[in-house]
């Protein structure tokens, strides 16, 4: 697995052995940046669920201007830190053992805002309407902010969350992308 684009383009990122983790591949990740380009430069992004911090370290690698990551899973989260050194992010970006909800809240709490908030969890939880909820209780969208819900095919995201209504939807296979603004 590879940064597709930016400052880093080409460089590794390390992953686990076996699949535990399911890293977003590089077509539909380069897929995803096409669509939110104009998004990302100078941007605060959020990768929850994070796995081998692949999309934030994209996103840095194209003009982000910092990521924070969130992982409970330890050896997931040595992988992220390993990625982060190797690629030389360690003063704009900070990753966290902490399960996604109660990081959400951790984060509203400090008063973090985010102008991107990615997330792919474990498809077999079907948290993301879940997650998108925590996500407007807390606050820790930007007012033009942008949220993207990786899920599976049969996970059906509702048009519209509180306050967030889906804008776009692009189905990869078995794999959807949902994104979603403020209303």
């Amino acid at each position: 697995m590879k940064i597709v684009a930016g400052t880093h383009k080409g460089r590794y990122i390390k992953s686990r052995k076996g699949n535990s983790t399911r890293p977003t591949l590089e077509r539909i990740k380069e897929s995803l940046f096409g669509i939110i380009a104009p998004y990302v430069s100078g941007s605060k992004f959020l990768d929850l669920y994070s796995g081998t911090g692949n999309i934030a370290l994209e996103a840095l690698s194209r003009g982000a201007s910092k990521a924070v990551m969130i992982e409970k899973d330890p050896e997931a989260l040595k992988i992220i830190i390993e990625n982060v050194n190797d690629l030389g992010f360690t003063d704009v970006c900070r990753a966290y053992k902490n399960e996604t909800i109660r990081a959400i809240e951790i984060l509203g709490k400090k008063r973090e805002k985010f102008d991107i908030i990615f997330m792919d969890p474990p498809y077999k939880d079907e948290v993301c309407s879940q997650t998108i909820k925590a996500i407007e209780k807390a606050e820790i969208l930007e007012e033009n902010g942008l949220i993207i819900a990786e899920h599976h095919l049969a996970e059906k995201m509702p048009d519209e969350l509180g306050s967030y209504k889906k804008v776009d939807e692009r189905v990869y296979s078995i794999k959807v992308m949902s994104f979603y603004t403020k209303g």
